[in-house]
């Protein structure tokens, strides 16, 4: 069971399926659709912070949180189902890579104290990571989009 105080939820919960949704739609080059986003955003955060409530061993929680991106991706966005597994996987990687790019990053200025515990400050600490999150993200959009045009010509 991961304890998480509720201001998680509206710091980095929803925030970051925000961006996951975001990324899996442009990653399957499906047409994004604000509202749906959001309400998948929304639903996302929370079924993700009641998950971590659950009394199960750490990293199912995950495993369930992909599987619900890939619900949620399906039936409100509507993304096709292979191309929802593929970027939903795609995603929670580029995240946990610009998670742990940060992880370290504190590790080298000794920060690491305060990103123990589920306080305010650590909560505050993961926001840098879901931007570049999206950074990641936005750039292997723009390099895809290169690559189709260089193939066009």
């Amino acid at each position: 069971m991961l304890q998480q105080p509720l201001y998680s939820l509206f710091i980095r919960l929803i925030p970051e399926n925000l961006i996951v949704i975001y990324a899996i739609c442009l990653l399957t080059e499906s047409d994004v659709n604000l509202k749906n986003l959001f309400i998948s955003g929304i639903i996302g955060g929370i079924c993700v912070y009641l998950t971590r409530m659950l009394p199960i061993h750490f990293g199912v929680h995950t495993i369930l949180s992909v599987m619900l991106m890939i619900v949620l991706a399906i039936r409100l966005n509507g993304i096709e189902i292979h191309k929802a597994i593929t970027a939903s996987l795609t995603s929670v990687i580029l995240l946990f890579i610009s998670d742990l790019m940060f992880v370290v990053f504190y590790n080298a200025l000794n920060f690491t104290s305060a990103l123990s515990g589920q306080t305010l400050v650590s909560v505050l600490a993961g926001v840098p990571s879901l931007v570049l999150f999206y950074f990641i993200v936005r750039f292997i959009i723009f390099i895809k989009g290169m690559r189709v045009k260089n193939e066009q010509y």
